[in-house]
């Protein structure tokens, strides 16, 4: 009977995802209702066609992790070294992070990579591939606590299933939202792209030569018009807008 209504459970989550049309909303209810079958640690790579799953412009969507990690990664000079999403888009299934990590011989920069997670208490998850239309693929990433519920089966294939229907549910709302509702000058689309790269303000003002103080205005102009407070949001409603294309 507990397998039954879990089945329905999960039955109905799926039914919610689809009707759904915000990002944010989607990725909170998937999270939500991972956590309860166990997971601690959830992560998931928005990654531009055609692209490594570690490319700078990926944009995250995490719970769980410390904030000392999750600074770390979010420096696309540190990110694009882990090794395990990109193995586990090539295996085409749930993969272990040990097992991926097993599976080639790591060059000096994954080996350092590798040694940090391990430093940060990440020594054991699951990484799941997620295939979109039109090319459009992510990776999700769990842990679990206690570790052995990343082991049985059934609850690793409601992740993925959950994880999959997110996802695909996620494109269709990006391909088919193509006209703005929001209006932005071309130079703030300049600035919302960049802030979905990963530039900080600073890096802004010089990859646009203009000063400090006129790109902090440009932000602050971007997020008012996007009604955000913040950069992570910002990117998320800049992509059900349509205003960003990855």
């Amino acid at each position: 009977m507990a397998a039954e209504n879990q089945e329905l459970h999960v039955g109905e989550v799926l039914r919610q995802i689809a009707t759904l049309s915000s990002i944010t909303d989607i990725l909170e209810l998937v999270r939500a209702t991972i956590v309860k079958l166990g997971a601690n640690r959830t992560s998931y790579h928005l990654t531009p066609k055609l692209r490594s799953q570690t490319d700078r412009r990926v944009q995250l969507a995490t719970s769980g992790f410390s904030k000392k990690w999750l600074t770390l990664y979010e420096e696309a000079d540190f990110r694009k070294y882990d090794p395990i999403p990109d193995i586990t888009m090539q295996h085409g299934e749930p993969m272990f992070w040990q097992q991926a990590l097993a599976s080639r011989r790591l060059n000096e920069n994954e080996q350092k990579f590798v040694k940090q997670l391990e430093a940060h208490g990440l020594h054991e998850g699951i990484g799941i591939p997620l295939f979109g239309p039109k090319g459009r693929n992510a990776y999700s990433a769990f842990t679990f606590d206690p570790t052995e519920l990343m082991f049985d089966d059934q609850i690793i294939a409601t992740v993925a299933a959950l994880a999959s229907a997110a996802h695909v549910r996620i494109c269709n709302i990006i391909e088919k939202k193509h006209q703005r509702k929001v209006q932005l000058s071309e130079r703030e689309t300049q600035v919302i792209q960049l802030i979905a790269n990963g530039r900080s303000n600073k890096a802004i003002a010089a990859d646009l030569q203009i000063s400090r103080s006129t790109t902090d205005t440009y932000v602050r102009r971007v997020f008012a018009k996007l009604n955000v407070s913040d950069r992570i949001n910002a990117s998320r409603k800049a992509l059900e807008l349509g205003i960003l294309r990855l």
